[in-house]
């Protein structure tokens, strides 16, 4: 865009002085506007239309309408209106309509440019609902460029890897737009990574498990002789304060020497040593002790007895606690602590006069007082001989009245003093001395000054159990070989597995010589409560089967035939399980979560009722068409039924009781995290059977009724923990089991089985280990009523 720039003539000296100072102004502010003609396109060349538009307005009003100057304000005018309609351009894209079209309308008043083509075109435009949405506000195109950015940075977020920063970046973008589709399908993407990284972390997790089973039959060498770091210095404190208590006990004076000396003149001298001896303190302005004597109202009998009193001391090696014990007696006071200072009165002032107090405590109160202190008494040992069943209260400890919590802290109550809490309007009635109303008030300043906690307990119980079965073994049929006339060589008995699962020729013998070595079911042996409940499911018993066939050879010897079969197997079976009960509390409050199925299971059962008078039955009839029996006939039994039945809980529970420390670092915990499976039932009750006779007169057992006695089997995992400690935001292990069982079969058949090489051909080797390993783990966060982390990481 071109400048202009209009020259002025110079006034004549002979004009009057009014005339010359209004050409002055006017000139003065013709350049002015010529300067900011120039700022004005330096701003429009760089794009910054809105400080164009500004000083093009700005230089237009300082041009007079004058003939001199019609040209400059022509022109100041056109660029006027040319950085107005590229401003309100701008303020278009950036949603605010509103905005462009004042700033348009401004070019099209009647005293700037009414007939501008370019702002009449642009007006145009944006009146246009078609090409510009009437409902567009300046908010919502800041919105838009503020949810661009988000989604810019979430998607940068994410392909570095850092997929909780992703997430809290999608997080902003839907608290802008609610129903952005773009957030959300970002933060499926990060869930579904998330998820291929604990698919990992769950395979990772399994094979350590399984490998801490292997390596819990190292044996660990004994531990030396050498001294564990810590265990004879005694306790270090972590505290970077001392107690004014602590310090007057551990500040040692060399020599104390008191001539005719009264009270106050005795703490002046203490107050100075302790300043002196204090190396405690690393601040200059905290060492020393504070002192203050308080001997009641000034001019009293006792106060002025006290002071006026003069006494000697003379000690050595003495703490300052210790010479405030003789100067005590000497002048019948006594002295107390509190958090800044040691403060002095007469004897017997502690217990005066009473006064009444009220307190408005929080809500929590009372357990925020008794947090980590057993609820009542220790309770007496069961009787080992008792027909009662102890009682289960769980975590919860018994309700203490505000009178014992308080006794408990310390706090004495002399008599006539009462305090009362009423636990609907969270107020406290006091009735003490001022000594004791003091702990009290600061014991309710704590409480209230303590912020609000809450403790998120997850316990993770992880199970990992593997089965295998490696097995290798073979079985040989010989068909009587003939060794001569009279004898012949075969294998096996009557009795023993042969080969009846593999397919041999018609009339060959098929008890093989290796039927004595153990295969398959018959040679790894399964849990009886498990054969008892597979019983119970299936109706029949288990059958014991050998091992599969694999390889098969099949030949003659000298015109016998003989068949081989070569039995392997290799099995492996894994159960997983991953139970994961989470629940929120605050420090001191009992929390629990179930998530459970009630089953009902009968307990009692009522014996078979059966007639005292049965006859036989004939099945079917002779060959003249009579019943063989007696006319006994059938008759009724009534089975065994449940008479009374028990509810029990099956699935996860989790009680804790947390206490947070007063650092608020670590959190006390008694846990009773408990899951209880549902195995099946064991049939103990047996068949009631009748004697009946078949056609051919034979007496057989024909079943009336099975008379099923059902009692269920249930699987328990618990942990019932005292108290441990965990610290905020770690994980422990707080118990487990590593266990291996291996049952291992080595079968040979006798003189065939010893012989070199070839004896491997009548063996049978099998192994089975079967490996367990279970962990409970538990997590502890603190977070505030909000839910950020009390301490960040």
């Amino acid at each position: 865009m071109a400048t202009a720039c209009l020259v002025v003539p110079v006034l004549g000296a002979d004009t009057p002085g009014l005339f010359e100072h209004e050409q002055a102004k006017r000139y003065q502010g013709v350049e002015e506007a010529q300067e900011l003609l120039v700022k004005g396109d330096e701003a429009y060349n760089a794009g910054r239309y809105s400080d164009a538009v500004t000083a093009y307005s700005g230089a237009r009003a300082l041009i007079p309408k004058a003939p001199a100057t019609i040209e400059l304000r022509e022109a100041a005018t056109e660029r006027y209106a040319q950085a107005s309609v590229e401003y309100g351009r701008e303020l278009l894209r950036k949603g605010d309509l509103e905005g462009a079209k004042a700033a348009v309308d401004k070019v099209l008043a009647k005293d700037v440019a009414p007939g501008d083509l370019g702002a009449v075109a642009f007006k145009n435009q944006l009146n246009d609902p078609i090409r510009n949405n009437p409902a567009m506000t300046a908010e919502h195109g800041k919105n838009v460029d503020q949810v661009r950015k988000l989604l810019y940075t979430a998607e940068g977020a994410f392909n570095l890897g850092k997929y909780d920063e992703a997430k809290a970046t999608y997080e902003k973008v839907l608290r802008i737009d609610a129903t952005n589709s773009a957030a959300r399908r970002g933060m499926e993407r990060i869930a579904a990574a998330k998820s291929g990284y604990h698919r990992s972390s769950y395979d990772s997790a399994r094979a350590e498990m399984l490998g801490k089973v292997e390596a819990a039959w190292e044996l660990q060498p004994l531990r030396g002789e050498e001294k564990i770091p810590g265990m004879e210095e005694g306790v270090v404190e972590n505290s970077n304060t001392i107690s004014v208590r602590n310090k007057i006990d551990r500040l040692i004076l060399p020599s104390l020497v008191l001539d005719q000396v009264t009270l106050e003149e005795a703490v002046d001298y203490l107050r100075s040593q302790a300043s002196k001896l204090d190396t405690f303190e690393l601040d200059p302005q905290r060492k020393g002790v504070n002192f203050a004597v308080d001997l009641g109202a000034q001019g009293s009998e006792v106060a002025d007895r006290i002071s006026k009193k003069r006494f000697n001391l003379r000690l050595t090696n003495v703490p300052i606690s210790g010479a405030l014990k003789y100067i005590n007696d000497l002048t019948q006071t006594s002295y107390t602590t509190d958090q800044f200072s040691v403060i002095i009165r007469s004897m017997g002032s502690l217990a005066t006069e009473m006064s009444t107090r009220t307190y408005h405590v929080p809500p929590n109160f009372l357990s925020s007082i008794t947090e980590g202190e057993d609820g009542g008494a220790a309770a007496a040992p069961p009787d080992p001989f008792g027909t009662d069943k102890p009682a289960t209260t769980g975590l919860l400890a018994k309700r203490r009245d505000i009178l014992d919590v308080f006794k408990s802290k310390g706090i004495t109550f002399p008599e006539g003093a009462t305090a009362t809490l009423n636990a609907a309007t969270n107020v406290l009635i006091v009735r003490n001395t001022e000594a004791n109303q003091d702990m009290i008030s600061q014991l309710v300043e704590v409480v209230i000054k303590t912020e609000p906690i809450q403790v998120i307990v997850t316990v993770t119980m992880l199970k990992a159990e593997e089965h295998r079965i490696d097995e290798l073994g073979f079985d040989w049929l010989l068909n009587d070989y003939g060794m001569s006339n009279d004898f012949f060589l075969s294998g096996g008995k009557v009795g023993d597995p042969g080969m009846d699962d593999i397919a041999v020729p018609t009339g060959v013998n098929r008890k093989s010589i290796t039927s004595g070595n153990r295969s398959g079911d018959f040679a790894v042996t399964a849990d009886a409560i498990d054969t008892a409940i597979a019983e119970n499911t299936q109706g029949f018993a288990n059958i014991s089967q050998r091992a599969p066939g694999v390889l098969g050879l099949n030949g003659f010897l000298n015109g016998s035939a003989y068949n081989g079969v070569m039995r392997g197997l290799a099995q492996k079976t894994g159960i997983d399980l991953m139970t994961c009960p989470s629940v929120v509390t605050r420090s001191g409050q009992v929390a629990s979560v179930r998530v459970v199925r009630e089953m009902l299971y009968p307990t009692e059962y009522e014996p078979p009722e059966i007639p005292n008078r049965v006859g036989l039955t004939g099945i079917g009839t002779n060959t003249n068409n009579e019943d063989p029996g007696d006319g006994g006939g059938i008759f009724p039994v009534t089975p065994s039924h449940p008479t009374a039945f028990q509810k029990r809980e099956v699935g996860t529970i989790l009680e804790v009781l947390p206490t947070v420390s007063a650092d608020k670092r670590t959190v006390d915990l008694q846990l009773k995290p408990e899951i209880t499976d549902f195995d099946g039932f064991v049939n103990y009750g047996t068949p009631v059977n009748s004697i009946a006779m078949d056609a051919t007169g034979t007496a057989i057992n024909t079943p009336i009724t099975q008379n099923a006695i059902l009692m269920p089997v249930f699987s328990k995992m618990a942990i019932n923990t005292s108290s441990i400690t965990v610290a905020d935001g770690s994980t422990i292990v707080i118990g487990g089991l590593v266990q291996e069982r291996t049952q291992r079969v080595e079968d040979k058949t006798p003189l065939l089985g010893t012989l070199p090489v070839v004896g491997r051909l009548f063996q049978s080797n099998v192994q089975a280990p079967v490996k367990k390993n279970v962990v409970f783990m538990v997590n502890v966060r603190l977070v505030d009523p909000s839910g950020r982390p009390i301490n960040q990481p």
